[in-house]
């Protein structure tokens, strides 16, 4: 278990550093965009690039985000309850999460391979969008299991963050 958790841990890591790449990659094609245009020669499909930027940066960041528990929680509903009703509470979440995120991954492959197979590209750039999808799914996937880890790591024996 703890293998698993030790990989987990480096592909979550991996996975957030990319995203972080892409974020400054992003934010350098629209600085370097805003300034070209006071030129008058802006960057052709800067608005395609970013959008598909855009939606690796938040999948990639997903895992080590709930890794760290980063996400906003909201507990005034168990504010105040007994630690039985919280566990159940914190399982019954997790698992909502492992659930969407499966269903979100199954999607995505699904819609990648159908873009894949209709030949679909951007307009401007003509960027193939099912490498995208298929990122996105792989992102879920990973979630997933980092929320599956969550639930040991709570109640197992010594499943700890490396």
């Amino acid at each position: 278990m703890k293998g698993l958790i030790s990989a987990l841990s480096r592909v979550s890591i991996w996975m957030d550093n990319v995203g972080g790449i892409i974020l400054i990659l992003m934010m350098l094609l629209t600085i370097t965009d805003v300034v070209l245009r006071l030129f008058g020669r802006p960057i052709t499909g800067t608005y395609e690039l970013v959008a598909l930027a855009g939606a690796m940066v938040i999948g990639f960041a997903i895992p080590q985000t709930s890794r760290e528990n980063g996400h906003i929680i909201v507990d005034i509903a168990i504010e105040g309850r007994s630690n039985m009703v919280k566990n159940i509470f914190f399982v019954f979440t997790k698992l909502l999460g492992i659930t969407l995120f499966v269903l979100l991954a199954w999607y995505l492959f699904q819609k990648g391979n159908y873009l894949h197979s209709k030949g679909d590209v951007s307009s401007t750039l003509q960027i193939p969008y099912y490498p995208a999808a298929y990122g996105l799914a792989f992102c879920c996937l990973i979630e997933s299991v980092v929320l599956l880890m969550e639930v040991f790591r709570k109640f197992g024996r010594e499943v700890k963050h490396e």
